[in-house]
C-alpha cells in the first residue's frame, strides 16, 4: 500500500504542527549559544569601551540579528515547503521529512504506548514524544519549543484514539 492512500485512510486532518530532527536541536543549541556569547561580548565592550568598540559592537549586533533572521527564514521557508510537519488526523498521524515528503504514516490502533519526555533549559529547550508500534519501528517526533500548541493536540488525539501517556 502507498503511503499516500494510507493518508487518506486516516480521516479527516485535524492539524499540521511544525516538528524538528536532532539537527534541528543542535542548531537551537548552537544559536541560543551564539547569541548568548555575543550578548556578553556586548556586555564587555559596553563596561571596556576599547578602541574601535563601536565598529566591534555593531559587528556582534549584526551577527545576532543574522542568527535571529536565518531562523525566521528557515521557518518560512520550512511552513511553505511543507519540511518536517506533523499532520493530525482522525485516524492517527502522518509525518514529513527534511524533504517534504511522508516519512511515517501511524494509525492510532497501531500504537501501543506514548512517551512523552521535555526539557526546558536555556541552550536546549524540548519536546519528545516516541509512539511505541506493535508491527514497525518506534517513531520519535520532536518539537523545539516551550509550549507549542502540538502537544494538547496529540495529547487529545491520542486519548481519543484509545492510548495511554507513559
Amino acid at each position: 500500500m502507498r503511503r499516500d492512500e494510507s493518508v487518506a485512510e486516516l480521516g479527516e486532518r485535524r492539524g499540521s504542527y511544525p516538528i524538528a530532527g536532532v539537527t534541528g536541536a543542535l542548531l537551537q543549541m548552537f544559536r541560543r549559544f551564539a547569541v548568548l556569547f555575543c550578548l556578553v561580548v556586548l556586555g564587555f565592550l559596553i563596561f571596556k569601551r576599547p578602541d574601535g568598540g563601536l565598529s566591534k559592537g555593531l559587528i556582534t549586533v549584526a551577527v545576532i540579528l543574522g542568527l535571529v533572521g536565518l531562523r525566521a527564514a528557515w521557518v518560512r521557508v520550512s511552513v511553505r515547503l511543507g519540511v518536517r510537519v506533523c499532520h493530525l488526523h482522525t485516524g492517527g498521524l502522518a509525518v514529513t521529512g527534511l524533504f517534504g515528503g511522508l516519512k511515517h504514516v501511524v494509525p492510532w490502533d497501531r500504537i501501543t504506548v506514548l512517551r512523552h519526555m521535555s526539557n526546558m533549559s536555556p541552550l536546549l529547550t524540548f519536546h519528545r514524544f516516541e509512539l511505541v508500534r506493535r508491527d514497525a519501528r518506534t517513531v520519535a517526533i520532536l518539537v523545539l519549543q516551550a509550549k507549542p500548541e502540538f502537544v494538547p493536540a496529540l495529547k487529545r488525539a491520542s486519548a481519543l484514539g484509545g492510548m495511554r501517556e507513559e
